[in-house]
């Protein structure tokens, strides 16, 4: 009986991500209105985002240089550049799509497990 559960959830769950990926986003019918105006502002958003980031990202690794001598010491030389160029991917991202959220360009809502 478990496998027939385990195997109803999957099904459910195939479902409900292919239910969410067929219907087209507002965001999108309004971007093809009029791309110009969308790419405008989706590059002033970058701008934005990439001063932010810039400065962020000193703050950051200047406060990672007082402990990078712990990590040398185990050998996990690259793992703290991973994580935090990672980490500053997704934040890049979500100010963007916040930016473009102010200047009237809605973004599609995600799931919780597609984040």
């Amino acid at each position: 009986m478990s496998r027939q559960a385990i195997l109803l959830a999957a099904l459910l769950l195939a479902a409900c991500t292919q239910q969410g990926d067929s219907a087209p986003s507002a965001s999108d019918a309004k971007a093809n209105a009029n791309p110009e105006k969308y790419a405008r502002d989706r590059d002033l958003c970058r701008g934005q985002v990439d001063e932010y980031m810039k400065t962020r990202r000193t703050i950051d690794d200047s406060r990672r240089e007082v402990t990078r001598g712990v990590y040398d010491r185990y050998g996990q030389t690259t793992l703290p550049d991973d994580l935090a160029n990672y980490g500053d991917s997704r934040r890049a991202d979500r100010l963007i799509a916040s930016c473009m959220e102010q200047r009237g360009w809605p973004q599609p809502q995600r799931s919780w497990w597609q984040r």
